[in-house]
């Protein structure tokens, strides 16, 4: 019987790893915009010009988070004439809720800017502080989840990598097929259990409907067996 070539991202697919990139590629994301909030609030620390600036504008941005809940995200827009400048600069920052709420039309505020580039400015540093915190930390929780991820999941590439290059060979005649209870509106998957040619039980990953089904008990499919384990591999499935 011919063995079935090893394909790596094939098998990353089948063995259903491909969700780690989306915490990866989050985690990345999120943990390098801290690093760049955190860049931009040391150089305001060290180079920053403390001046005066007039609030123009006030206004509240209302959107729904991932759970549908209502979140509110206050802004003042404001304007300022850094020192040596002939020009004014203009600026919308959003801003914690008890500083908008504690500001009107016209009021002066202090502000921090880069002395040779105030377009960089800020009104309230503790906010880029709690910014650089929130990124931080919410980037590194998903690259943690990636990385639990990668580890489990190496172990069944391992495992299947093995038994398609090493492992024996087997006929396997299927004993059941169960549907396998997902909360939410997923689409259903299956479970197909199996006995080899070596009298060895055996079971599948979650198959979807289309795969399960096209089976029945009774049908012999191939399976491959890690050598180390013992654990047998649907070849459909790897």
């Amino acid at each position: 019987m011919d063995r079935k070539p090893v394909s790596f991202p094939r098998m990353i697919w089948r063995l259903g790893l491909s969700w780690v990139v989306v915490p990866l590629l989050l985690g990345v994301a999120l943990v390098g915009f801290a690093l760049s909030l955190l860049a931009d609030y040391r150089e305001l620390l060290r180079d920053g010009v403390q001046g005066e600036t007039v609030v123009i504008a006030r206004d509240v941005v209302q959107s729904r988070n991932s759970d549908g809940d209502r979140e509110l995200t206050y802004y003042l827009s404001h304007q300022f004439r850094p020192e040596g400048y002939s020009g004014d600069v203009t600026a919308r920052e959003a801003v914690s809720p008890a500083l908008y709420k504690a500001t009107e039309i016209g009021d002066l505020l202090p502000v921090t800017y880069i002395w040779n580039d105030p377009e960089r400015n800020t009104l309230d540093p503790k906010r880029d502080v709690a910014g650089v915190v929130f990124f931080g930390l919410a980037g590194g929780i998903a690259l943690l989840v990636a990385l639990g991820g990668i580890i489990w999941g190496w172990g069944r590439v391992a495992s299947a990598r093995r038994a398609l290059l090493l492992g024996e060979v087997r006929e396997a005649r299927i004993t059941g097929i169960r549907p396998y209870a997902l909360s939410g509106k997923k689409k259903p998957r299956f479970v197909v259990s199996w006995t080899d040619a070596a009298g060895v039980n055996g079971k599948s990953l979650l198959a979807s409907a289309g795969l399960a089904q096209a089976h029945a008990p009774g049908d012999v499919i191939v399976v491959y067996v890690d050598p180390d384990n013992g654990r047998g591999w649907w070849q459909k499935q790897i």
